[in-house]
């Protein structure tokens, strides 16, 4: 008996070694790494899906319905403004206007083309099944992965060595950012940023056209990108004339795909007017000034714009350093200076990312700022922002089939009502604002460096365990609806 429990002690001994080996190696993230993730991940990302995320479904499909049925693509706003009418009159989810450039439409549309032969062979409609939705869904991790695999580019190009540009690729998808903006409300902008980062990877290589190419692909989805590539091309072009006509390049993709459609439609007046709308918000947040107030947006990206105008890059070490903090701090500036929604700030998360393996040398600091920071972001949008992430988008997706959906849901307003998240939001947000800027105070060009020998497993593991967490909310809320009751 006394030799069989010295075994097992022994046995035990063994496992804990093995573990804490594991935890702390020095290698790149592998198969077991990215087995948890996804795991974590799907838990999430088929159990919500957010209204937004059902009109692109029906933007993917009525992209081969308006060429089959509805006059040709030079109809497709036409023809998508009257699915719209038809989707409100018969109570269809994700009943949203048509507002994209058409790029957008394209890419959704090659990626349902298959959805679109199997419900018009089935007679189905496409947000009816969760099965139909998780796939036009899937066109995320799609692209999930491409942004992945560019950051880990990038970093090898501007000298992260490869094991902790694998763990930057893996910071990118374990990001609390990506599990509630693409898991939970499954937004079309990560559709956009692999041509971001192939703009900011150009840069880089100096390969000017394919800097400004790429850079023109990526504003058709949203126009974020432009204010990375305003501070970059002027830190690197002096002549106002060359920054202008660069400028005017990089709308010219927006300009050209909107040639083929008819101006002075509903459907063009819809978009104009949210779009007049989405400005009015974008220029919304002022700041006292003289005798007036001027947007704080302006005065924050001008402000940058202006140093990068008058930044003397001295070397190609100064302007490495550069081509990774810019992004990040211009991302940052851009979100915090006016009322934006809350998934937008899914921009930010790469390049945080690539911030963090490139200074490695101040890792340990820099992921807990980061990680503390989005924790605080993501509670100030489940105090602020709820309907983006209510339990309720649960409705016919995996919670729904297993557990059927509650009698008394305890929504995630009900929650942060008693939690207090609708009280306090304001200060996770400054909490936000504070660690955020403690990570670029810590990467501030010429202080970033190399580390070595960096402990970055543990670090890891235990940011994504806690990033999953705060993602399970809305689904945990949906869960226990069935057996307890808020008052």
């Amino acid at each position: 008996m006394g030799e069989i429990r010295a075994n097992i002690q022994k046995e035990k001994k063994n496992i804990f070694a093995a573990a804490k080996n594991l935890l702390c190696s020095q290698k790149a993230p592998g198969l077991i790494e990215y087995g948890i993730l996804f795991l974590f991940f799907m838990l999430t990302f088929t159990t919500m899906m957010y209204g937004d995320t059902k009109a692109f479904v029906h933007y993917g499909v009525n992209f081969w319905k308006s060429i089959t049925e509805g006059g040709g693509l030079r109809n497709f706003y036409e023809y998508s403004n009257d699915m719209l009418a038809y989707y409100r009159a018969n109570g269809i989810g994700g009943a949203y206007e048509v507002i994209y450039d058409f790029p957008v439409y394209i890419v959704l549309g090659i990626w349902n083309f298959p959805l679109w032969i199997v419900c018009s062979a089935f007679g189905i409609e496409e947000t009816s099944s969760m099965w139909t939705m998780l796939y036009s869904k899937s066109e995320y991790i799609a692209a999930l992965i491409i942004v992945a695999y560019l950051i880990r580019k990038i970093c090898r190009n501007i000298g992260v060595e490869d094991v902790m540009s694998k763990w930057a690729a893996f910071l990118f998808l374990s990001s609390t950012l990506v599990f509630v903006e693409i898991g939970i409300a499954g937004q079309l902008d990560v559709l956009g940023m692999p041509f971001t980062l192939l703009a900011v990877y150009y840069f880089r290589k100096k390969c000017r056209w394919k800097f400004l190419l790429f850079f023109s692909i990526s504003v058709t989805f949203k126009q974020f990108p432009l204010f990375i590539f305003l501070p970059l091309v002027m830190l690197i072009e002096k002549n106002v004339l060359k920054i202008a006509v660069d400028t005017l390049i990089v709308f010219a993709v927006t300009i050209i795909s909107g040639l083929p459609f008819p101006k002075g439609t509903e459907a063009m007046q819809v978009k104009e007017e949210i779009r007049s709308q989405f400005m009015a918000s974008f220029l919304g947040v002022k700041a006292p000034l003289y005798n007036s107030a001027v947007p704080v947006i302006v005065l924050l990206i001008g402000g940058l714009c202006v140093f990068c105008y008058l930044k003397n890059i001295r070397d190609d070490r100064e302007l490495e350093q550069y081509s990774v903090f810019i992004p990040a701090l211009s991302m940052f500036v851009l979100f915090i200076s006016f009322d934006s929604n809350p998934y937008w700030f899914i921009h930010l998360a790469p390049f945080m990312a690539i911030l963090i393996a490139y200074n490695s040398s101040r890792f340990n600091q820099l992921i807990l700022f980061e990680t503390v920071g989005m924790l605080c972001l993501i509670l100030n949008q489940f105090g602020a922002n709820y309907w983006v992430y209510e339990s309720y988008w649960a409705r016919g997706m995996l919670l729904d089939k297993i557990f059927g959906y509650p009698e008394n849901l305890i929504t995630l307003e009900r929650f942060g009502a008693s939690a207090g998240l609708d009280e306090f939001y304001g200060v996770f947000f400054a909490g936000f604002v504070i660690c955020i800027v403690a990570c670029l105070l810590i990467s501030l060009p010429g202080k970033m460096k190399q580390g070595e020998d960096v402990a970055v497993r543990p670090y890891a593991m235990l940011r994504m365990l806690l990033n999953a967490g705060i993602s399970w909310i809305p689904g945990f809320l949906f869960v226990i609806s069935h057996y307890i009751t808020l008052n």
